[in-house]
């Protein structure tokens, strides 16, 4: 009987947290209605919460219509730590599944996205189960340019008289260069996971990004470079292989880049982040 009991007491312990995952429709100030994905702890909070801004290649698997697994992953792990999260898709709205190959790109992070970005935040934070003054917003490659431009000291997507905006980014494998030429400051903490083999999103150009936003001041911003890691390392499964991105900034309008997990780096970099959101989320 002991023992039953000892076991029942036990269980209760480590039983993982229920959540509640649901699509919802977020509005936006350029007129349209963005599908997004819902995580929550179960119950009526209130929850700190995340924006979380998918890559180029949008936020849904094109064979099983779900939630692609690094982002499912993702979620999974901030509603275990008591954490909301909204993943609007900023593409299907447009009209688009993707916008890697496009050489000509229609959405791009300065303009629709990270108004989009802000767009999500307003929508968190007219909910009841959600912390208002404790969002954070992340992203990944595309969405971790637009995260940048969020927190951006001027950014192009803040709204007029907004009382309580993110309080702190986390953007992993961003492309530094554009948002690098204008003279970017942090309006809130901020931290950068990037690999050092990455052939897409340049490490040294966040890097030189980086010192010369921590010489002019605004909030703090901290980098990682993983060694071996290419782009998309942080992905649960799969290997690392060559993909063809099209974009007319490059030289020839197209180029060829190494995408894939790497182990070691994704090991170190979740718990990095997760540390890094608990520090801007948990007051």
């Amino acid at each position: 009987m002991r023992g039953w009991l000892l076991a029942l007491v036990v269980m209760c312990f480590v039983a993982p947290a229920r959540a509640e995952t649901r699509e919802v429709a977020v509005p936006t100030r350029d007129g349209l209605t963005l599908r997004a994905m819902l995580v929550k702890p179960d119950g009526p909070g209130p929850f700190p919460a995340i924006v979380a801004l998918h890559g180029c290649g949008g936020l849904w698997n094109k064979t099983t219509g779900r939630m692609l697994q690094r982002e499912t992953a993702w979620a999974k792990r901030w509603t275990e730590a008591g954490y909301a999260a909204i993943f609007p898709d900023s593409f299907t709205a447009r009209g688009q599944t993707s916008v890697c190959g496009q050489v000509e790109r229609p959405i791009l992070p300065q303009r629709e996205w990270v108004r989009d970005a802000y767009d999500a935040l307003a929508w968190l934070q007219a909910q009841s189960f959600v912390k208002p003054d404790r969002v954070a917003v992340f992203g990944w490659s595309h969405g971790g340019m637009t995260t940048l431009w969020s927190i951006a000291a001027a950014s192009p997507g803040r709204p007029d008289g907004l009382a309580k905006g993110f309080v702190g980014a986390v953007a992993f494998y961003p492309g530094c260069v554009e948002i690098g030429k204008t003279g970017f400051a942090a309006s809130a903490p901020l931290l950068i996971e990037i690999g050092a083999e990455d052939t897409w999103t340049l490490p040294k150009a966040c890097v030189a990004m980086v010192e010369a936003a921590r010489r002019r001041g605004g909030a703090r911003i901290a980098i990682d470079v993983y060694p071996e890691a290419v782009h998309g390392f942080d992905q649960p499964t799969g290997s690392v292989h060559p993909f063809v991105t099209r974009n007319s900034i490059y030289k020839n309008g197209e180029k060829t880049v190494m995408v894939g997990p790497n182990p070691a780096a994704r090991e170190a970099a979740i718990p990095r982040a997760m540390a890094w959101l608990k520090d801007v989320l948990d007051r």
